[in-house]
């Protein structure tokens, strides 16, 4: 069991392989592309990791927010993983935080067989 972990200001991303979960934590306000990138990056290796019988789960719970330019990355993330459609996805939200219950609710639009909890 592995865990990759990227650190930003105000952020972490952690990405655990044995339990194909990527976590989400603390504000994450990139603007670009490019410094989305290593997120970007860490969420492919996730599901290239990820097996036909597995479920990637990606919890944001503990995040408290992230901005157009995130969610727009997290929307082409659910779009290209749609299109190779070997996973099982599952998106873990809090409904305490109010821009969850609206933007990640959107993500099954993109993908209906993804799984949303929001509790």
């Amino acid at each position: 069991m592995t865990v990759q972990e990227i650190n930003g200001e105000g952020y972490t991303v952690e990405y655990n392989d044995g339990t194909h979960a990527v976590q989400l934590m603390g504000t994450i306000r990139l603007q670009t592309t490019d410094e989305y990138a290593p997120l970007t990056q860490l969420l492919q290796k996730a599901h290239d990791d990820t097996g036909a019988a597995d479920t990637l789960r990606l919890d944001f719970r503990q995040l408290q927010f992230l901005n157009s330019s995130g969610i727009n990355m997290i929307s082409k993330f659910v779009i290209a993983a749609r299109k190779q459609n070997k996973i099982n996805l599952v998106i873990l939200g809090n409904q305490e935080i109010y821009w969850q219950k609206k933007s990640l609710s959107n993500l099954q639009k993109l993908w209906p067989k993804i799984q949303i909890d929001i509790q």
